[in-house]
């Protein structure tokens, strides 16, 4: 359908393929000092996810049903991060979209991209230093972290970019419901499901993953860390994470005639 047919099918749709551009453009326009902090935030958010994620496989065995409470432990980072409103690298990969438009220019894009991960990358690596330094990996959640630290490293550069593409799929999915709700319930509702599908499933998400390889490198005292491994897992991680929010948020919009310039 298309035209006036298609707006009245399906309004909630509409509505959120129209907002997105804007909003997504708006995000990259905030003053760089207002974007760092929000980034180092939405950072440390996933982080605290990721250490929720640790702590509910610690001592539970390897089963579905351990990964699939890790999951929905996980999504309490992205819940933090929503509804905050703080800066995650992995959703402002849609921000493709009102480059598409022409409500942003591919290099502000660029430059949002870079301030956020860097500031990710700093509130991963901060909230893990002191999870650490609490003593939060020991019983069993260390051996959980390393399991999974080992696991991602031992991944090729295909499978890690593969993997990634579904994941912010995934992530990207549960940021697109949530700019359509109304209510801080509803923002939940919208995450839990798609976050907890990526994260049972051992999917590469690059934001988590900065605070997962640290932790796993931490709990193994005496072990130097793999840094030139970790570089590489964040480099092909980040790729397809760029491809999974694009193809996310540039194939929902266009499905609901969203490619147009806002006004």
């Amino acid at each position: 359908m298309s035209g006036n047919a298609h707006l009245t099918d399906d309004p909630v749709g509409d509505a959120i393929a129209k907002a997105a551009p804007v909003a997504l453009a708006a995000k990259a326009q905030q003053p760089v000092a207002h974007m760092i902090v929000l980034a180092i935030l939405a950072g440390a958010f996933i982080a605290f996810g990721s250490i929720a994620s640790l702590v509910a496989q610690a001592n539970m065995g390897d089963g579905g049903v351990v990964h699939i409470l890790s999951g929905g432990a996980f999504s309490i980072g992205l819940m933090m991060v929503m509804i905050v409103g703080a800066e995650l690298f992995t959703g402002n990969t849609m921000m493709v979209l009102p480059t598409l438009t022409g409500d942003l220019g591919a290099g502000r894009m660029a430059g949002a991209w870079a301030v956020v991960w860097i500031g990710n990358l700093i509130g991963s690596i901060v909230i893990a230093g002191l999870f650490h330094a609490a003593g939060g990996l020991e019983n069993g959640v260390g051996e959980v972290a390393i399991a999974l630290s080992n696991a991602k490293m031992a991944k090729s550069a295909m499978a890690i970019f593969c993997s990634a593409i579904l994941a912010n799929m995934l992530v990207c999915l549960a940021v697109w419901m949530a700019m359509g709700a109304r209510t801080i319930p509803a923002r939940i509702l919208a995450i839990v499901g798609p976050v907890m599908i990526f994260v049972s499933a051992g999917l590469e998400h690059s934001i988590a993953n900065m605070s997962i390889l640290p932790l796993g490198w931490l709990a193994q005292a005496g072990h130097a860390p793999d840094l030139a491994g970790g570089l590489a897992n964040l480099a092909s991680s980040t790729v397809g994470n760029i491809v999974g929010g694009a193809a996310v948020a540039l194939g929902i919009a266009y499905g609901h005639d969203g490619w147009r310039k806002a006004g």
